[in-house]
């Protein structure tokens, strides 16, 4: 019998007919591996699981790359190794330079560099340098938090990949196991058709029709073709079901050899689905539906990479150079750097300390791009009208989820129902064969009867396991709708 979350291992569901026949006594008996086994196999062989795992280890490498490129950094350099060879005396110079960035403190670069000669066994430095700039105003900070943020975004990606993947197939190997029940139901099917044809046309040679007859020949090919029917669906559900235990690992080949009209295709039916609860697609945000968090998300990054996308710009340095070989003196440096749409703008002021000259050194540089201001006003338009799809996009996406909700419940409803209705009309029609069986026996009823009350009961068994199925798939959907709350 069929009951609620089940497991019914090694025990009958119906006597078997002399009549439907491939209901016989088994001459070769089928022990289906577990529904769990199977599925595990199922997924385990699944090589887009594989895949999946592998773009994880990739994102998760990509998102360490971006930190360390994004953080701090720090460069040490001899610069140009020179020796110079001499008949009277050789000489060495090298130009070492140490710089570091802190690209999460406005952009800090710090630098320091030295010519370094050795002159007469020791070595003189000159043109020694140290210097600090920094971004007063620019959008290298955004920009520094876009690229973290989109590689923190591919590896999140990738980890629902993986774990809808495993959904994707759970649910696909339940949709081949339901087409395999169904076929087995079809059966179920064409075999009460071919025992009505048989009983009709028994009627028909009782009645005194000659071979030759249409009617006589008529009810013949109706048996034929039945037959011929049932032979097509056992050769298509055999080749399904070798399929489907090949893709969870397991070799039946050698099913097929031993299928014959004594073989009880109820032995390839699993009794140990066990039932679930539907999921209430209203337990879940709005804003976790994959599309709208994948808008909101888009609409997010791109916020701020058109924000970061500034016309204008501050940067400032400073430093002092010590032993200046130009000048002979120390100097202190100082300067800005400006950029406002097509113009460029920079100044800088050196201060040399000697006792010859104290008079600073001021340097300006200016440049121009009128086509910089008519770029920048089209791209400002651009992204405007970019930022107007990405607002639709997102009511697009709620509006897509308020159909979702409907047609979910929908199909629950339905669900629900054709549970109860399988549920009554098995129970109905199982207790009508156990009565029709007792007065069959006793010659109150016909052997017509009995069997199809035997049939449908046997049918809508059949139909319960696959509505207990459509509900895993049912939460399989759900899941796979909807994101993980960060």
């Amino acid at each position: 019998m069929y009951k609620k979350g089940g497991c019914m291992k090694n025990k009958k569901i119906f006597p078997l007919s002399s009549f439907l026949m491939f209901l016989f006594v088994n001459a070769f008996c089928f022990e289906p591996v577990a529904t769990c086994d199977l599925l595990l196999s199922y997924i385990e062989n699944d090589n887009s699981i594989k895949e999946n795992a592998i773009n994880l280890q990739k994102a998760s490498l990509s998102l360490d790359s971006a930190k360390i490129n994004n953080g701090f950094d720090i460069t040490l350099s001899t610069g140009n190794f020179t020796i110079k060879l001499d008949e009277e005396n050789s000489n060495i110079s090298l130009k070492p330079t140490v710089e570091a960035k802190i690209p999460q403190v406005s952009n800090l670069s710090l630098s320091a560099s030295s010519n370094l000669v050795s002159e007469k066994n020791d070595f003189v430095a000159n043109d020694t340098k140290l210097s600090l700039s920094v971004d007063l105003i620019s959008s290298s900070n955004m920009e520094r938090q876009i690229t973290l943020l989109k590689a923190q975004r591919t590896l999140e990606e990738a980890q629902r990949k993986l774990k809808n993947q495993a959904v994707i197939c759970e649910k696909s190997f339940y949709t081949e196991l339901k087409s395999i029940l169904n076929a087995i139901d079809s059966i179920i099917s064409l075999q009460k058709t071919l025992y009505t044809n048989k009983i009709d046309f028994q009627t028909i040679k009782t009645q005194g029709y000659s071979t030759s007859s249409s009617t006589y020949r008529l009810a013949q090919m109706k048996i034929l073709s039945t037959e011929h029917e049932i032979e097509d669906a056992v050769h298509s559900l055999i080749h399904s079901y070798i399929v489907f235990y090949k893709k969870c690992g397991y070799d039946i080949s050698t099913l097929a050899q031993n299928i014959d009209a004594n073989f009880d295709f109820y032995t390839l039916i699993p009794q140990d689905i066990t039932e679930v609860e539907p999921i209430d697609i209203h337990n879940f945000s709005e804003d976790l539906y994959t599309e709208v968090e994948s808008s909101l998300w888009t609409y997010k990054i791109n916020s701020m990479q058109r924000k970061s996308q500034s016309n204008f710009s501050l940067a400032a340095n400073g430093g002092f150079t010590l032993n200046n070989s130009t000048t002979g003196s120390t100097t202190i440096d100082a300067g800005l750097s400006s950029t406002i749409g097509g113009l460029t703008l920079g100044a800088g002021v050196s201060v040399p300390f000697s006792q010859n000259t104290a008079s600073p050194a001021v340097t300006f540089i200016a440049s121009l791009s009128p086509n910089k201001y008519k770029l920048n006003s089209i791209t400002k338009q651009t992204n405007n009208l970019t930022e107007q799809e990405e607002l639709l996009a997102i009511e697009n996406a709620r509006e897509n989820f308020e159909t979702a909700v409907v047609e979910y419940e929908q199909t629950l409803n339905n669900l629900r129902w054709t549970k109860q209705s399988g549920e009554e009309s098995y129970e109905m029609y199982k207790n009508l064969e156990l009565d029709l069986e007792k007065w069959y026996k006793e010659g109150f009823v016909t052997e017509s009867e009995y069997y199809s009350a035997k049939v449908n009961a046997q049918s809508y068994y059949v139909k319960n396991i696959i509505n207990t199925i459509e509900f895993i798939i049912y939460n399989d959907n759900i899941v796979t709708m909807f994101v993980e709350e960060k």
